[in-house]
């Protein structure tokens, strides 16, 4: 019964955050929820595409390799945030409330249907391993087996980072690509398409750096701590900038 907990948190974390942060604390609409879903949705698909196309072309872009994760990183800062900026740009309701609450309600959106996607491959890891084992070949047999080797609580922990630490991430790239737009000047978009490429580079090859377990750990401690800060400092740039735009102040 504990096995299923962590599918909980990554299928079910994103609507207790939206319920408990986004509504409850923060007062914002369940609109920004729903329409960051939907942005990070599209955005996968055409991730998935260009990655899966691209690999099909050379065998020195397979999984794991630099130039692979390239292709992944460049085309998450590209289609991610362009999907950011045209949902705060195209849909009424985000156009009407461009401030930090509804930055945080999106971006909970966004990374809640990352949450889901990520929860739904490791699920359907497990039951490819347990039932159709013959269907996958022995490279990805053998990396389905070490997601099964990994325990009850490290496969909880691994969740809760995701849903917490993806929110932090994704905050800070939503307020950028927001700021994009209430400061009508598109250098915040380009910005924020490098930032992410250069956070997935990094995440994507730090075991090229070190293998060790504790390194991995001081990469999140880091984003812990400088995000938070980042995303502080954000949320006040927004506040006075939209405070000066409504005549505020």
């Amino acid at each position: 019964m504990l096995d299923i907990l962590p599918y909980i948190v990554y299928f079910l974390g994103p609507f207790f955050l939206v319920f408990l942060l986004g509504r409850k604390l923060l007062k914002a609409t369940y609109s920004a929820f729903a329409i960051g879903l939907l942005a990070f949705f599209m955005a996968w698909v055409c991730i998935l595409l260009a990655t899966q196309i691209t690999a099909s072309l050379s065998d020195s872009l397979r999984e794991g390799t630099i130039l692979y994760s390239l292709i992944i990183a460049s085309s998450a800062g590209l289609f991610e945030e362009s999907s950011r900026f045209f949902a705060f740009r195209v849909f009424k309701k985000l156009r009407e409330e461009r401030n930090w609450r509804t930055g945080i309600m999106y971006a909970i959106g966004h990374s809640g249907m990352e949450s889901i996607i990520v929860g739904g491959g490791l699920l359907l890891t497990v039951l490819m391993v347990k039932y159709a084992p013959e269907n996958l070949s022995p490279e990805l047999l053998s990396r389905s087996k070490a997601v099964l080797e990994l325990g009850f609580w490290q496969s909880l922990y691994n969740s809760f980072e995701r849903l917490l630490v993806g929110l932090l991430i994704h905050g800070c790239f939503t307020f950028v690509v927001l700021l994009s737009l209430i400061k009508s000047q598109r250098r915040y978009l380009l910005f924020a398409m490098l930032w992410h490429f250069g956070h997935d580079m990094v995440g994507q090859n730090f075991h090229h750096i070190s293998e060790h377990w504790m390194a991995e750990k001081l990469w999140i401690v880091f984003i812990v701590v400088v995000y938070t800060w980042i995303l502080f400092r954000l949320k006040k740039t927004i506040t006075n900038r939209t405070s000066e735009n409504n005549g505020v102040g």
